[in-house]
């Protein structure tokens, strides 16, 4: 049922034409807000890459752009000029108009794409954010989205635009907050990755699957004891996403697959055929 539900949305929005984008320049206020939040510290961006583009752009070494659509705004300070073609604006613009609501603010995008991939850590030593994380959002505010990383940062708007929406249920506390919003991100971004097509979706489900799986083998090395009882720091984003498609028994089972993943990027990796039809460039990570 779930499911069903799931490609039945993507569907009716695949159905649709994909919002226009215009270029735009950035207002002074939201430059002084990105300003001060790549000053900032950050538990999420301990390494503060969010500044080190910020300053490669005033050098000229970075290039920022920023569009607007019916549904919201995104201004993308990218690392090179390359990654100005691995952007899937059409798929951004049909997320937006999904968790758009009439009567309430536009979204606020602020995409950072530098480049540093999520990598584990040398076996046994603990998962940080440095490793895993790659953007966060003021509670129930859709106007401080900020994506500080390229690689899989589609599935981190989908993850961020729940908490700028106030989808989530904060008396469940942060860990059981991030597994669920985590899950509900990976769900549709398997479902925006298919278009609706129930074929493709169950595919794809499965590669999700798989990998989820095979990647908390790995998780699991890095963490002292990962159970509910002793929660670490990754287990929301990665056990305990788990745990919960888990309960909604979506999960798929596949034996045959026993690939190492020495990944810590939350989604399996686009193929090419899918980039294609997103109109990205193959070297993007973005989708």
């Amino acid at each position: 049922m779930l499911l069903d539900i799931v490609v039945d949305l993507i569907k009716k929005e695949f159905t649709r034409e994909e919002p226009i984008w215009k270029e735009v320049e950035l207002s002074a206020k939201d430059m002084t807000f990105l300003q001060e939040e790549c000053k900032s510290p950050s538990e999420f961006d301990p390494l503060n890459k969010r500044k080190k583009l910020i300053d490669n752009m005033v050098k000229g070494h970075a290039r920022m752009q920023t569009m607007t659509c019916p549904y919201g705004q995104v201004c993308a300070i990218f690392d090179h000029g390359q990654q100005m073609k691995e952007m899937p604006w059409g798929l951004w613009g049909r997320i937006l108009r999904m968790y758009s609501e009439k009567g309430k603010k536009a979204f606020k995008v602020f995409f950072l794409a530098n480049t540093h991939l999520r990598l584990f850590p040398p076996i046994h030593e603990p998962i940080t954010p440095i490793h895993i994380n790659g953007g966060y959002t003021y509670p129930c505010n859709r106007e401080t989205i900020l994506i500080y990383r390229a690689e899989d940062a589609t599935r981190v708007l989908l993850h961020e635009l729940m908490h700028s929406c106030c989808l989530d249920n904060h008396k469940n506390g942060v860990d059981l907050v991030e597994a669920e919003t985590e899950a509900w991100a990976e769900l549709l971004y398997v479902g925006f990755l298919s278009q609706g097509d129930s074929t493709n979706f169950h595919t794809l489900l499965q590669k999700q699957s798989n990998w989820i799986q095979l990647q908390n083998q790995e998780v699991k090395k890095h963490m002292r004891a990962p159970t509910m009882m002793s929660i670490e720091f990754p287990w929301r984003y990665t056990i305990g996403k788990e745990e919960v498609w888990r309960r909604w028994n979506i999960i798929q089972q596949d034996s045959q697959h026993r690939t190492k993943i020495k990944s810590l990027r939350l989604t399996a990796p686009a193929t090419n055929i899918v980039k294609d039809q997103f109109n990205v460039t193959h070297s993007s990570t973005i989708l």
